[in-house]
């Protein structure tokens, strides 16, 4: 149980990560309040934090775009794909670095982040194939949509620990085991830190019901594109996030969606075929 044997607090347990915003994301977002604002000046904001430059250019350069050329600079990045869209990408590969000192022997966290740009990329994917806009806001959702999880992990180990003992044990969904152990999954972790951000709904939506899609009111697509693409990676093992019990989507999802059957074994192909593309391309890490 947690100190003190009580339920957790999802605002008090995520307080410490809700005092550290990813400001160049908060930075990029006021410079796209300002019309007049040039690429140039946007990319002066993100090339001020060297590590992340060169994460956003391998990230642009690599088989999920699919460029004929190579993009060098940011600025030659962002005539491409525009200043929202590198903003999202911004925002991924940023928050990866709040999370640093996950205990060894809950999780590897090579395989969770795995997982991470595996759910990124099969969300840019459905979406994709959905004629969706803003490509780059479903790979951020798919992302980040498990980073609940890592919250647990730093503040409640002992606890993860025997979650996901029992999960292996009896199959049940770590969703619901941590509701009942801790009073809170990491899916709602996860959304009430974004919403602490003060992060678009088109972020924090997917995150906070991608186990429960039929509650997004205002991004129904969106979510439940990204609990598909979830079960998707889970099930073909591109990475792990410590849940072993892994059901497939909610009918509600597969409907919205206009998808018909399950599994789908065309769609999983490619989506798995682009991230080995992706893994072969990064031989080290794209995102922290």
């Amino acid at each position: 149980m947690t100190q003190g044997g009580g339920k957790i607090k999802p605002s008090e347990v995520v307080k410490d990560w809700a005092l550290t915003p990813p400001t160049i994301f908060f930075r990029l977002q006021n410079a796209l309040a300002n019309p007049n604002t040039s690429f140039k000046e946007f990319s002066v904001i993100i090339e001020k934090d060297p590590a992340l430059t060169v994460r956003l250019l391998k990230i642009v350069n690599s088989p999920m775009y699919g460029f004929s050329e190579e993009v060098q600079t940011i600025e030659h990045a962002l005539n491409i794909i525009g200043t929202e869209q590198l903003s999202e990408l911004a925002l991924a590969t940023s928050v990866a670095r709040q999370f640093t000192g996950i205990p060894r022997g809950l999780v590897d966290m090579d395989s969770f982040w795995r997982h991470a740009m595996g759910c990124g990329l099969a969300a840019r994917f459905i979406a994709q194939q959905r004629k969706q806009e803003n490509l780059e806001s479903y790979y951020t959702a798919g992302m980040l949509q498990n980073m609940g999880s890592l919250i647990l992990f730093q503040k409640f180990p002992q606890q993860c620990v025997e979650i996901m003992r029992r999960c292996r044990e009896t199959k049940e969904q770590i969703f619901d085991v941590e509701r009942e152990i801790l009073g809170a999954s990491h899916a709602k972790l996860g959304g009430t830190l974004l919403k602490k951000w003060n992060l678009p709904g088109r972020l924090v939506e997917p995150v906070l019901y991608h186990h429960r899609p039929a509650l997004a009111k205002e991004y129904p697509i969106a979510t439940a594109i990204v609990h598909v693409a979830d079960i998707m990676v889970c099930e073909l093992k591109l990475g792990f996030t410590g849940d072993t019990a892994v059901s497939g989507p909610s009918e509600y999802a597969m409907k919205i969606l206009g998808f018909t059957e399950w599994p789908m074994k065309e769609l999983e192909e490619q989506i798995k075929d682009k991230f080995y593309d992706l893994i072969f391309f990064s031989k080290d890490s794209m995102i922290y």
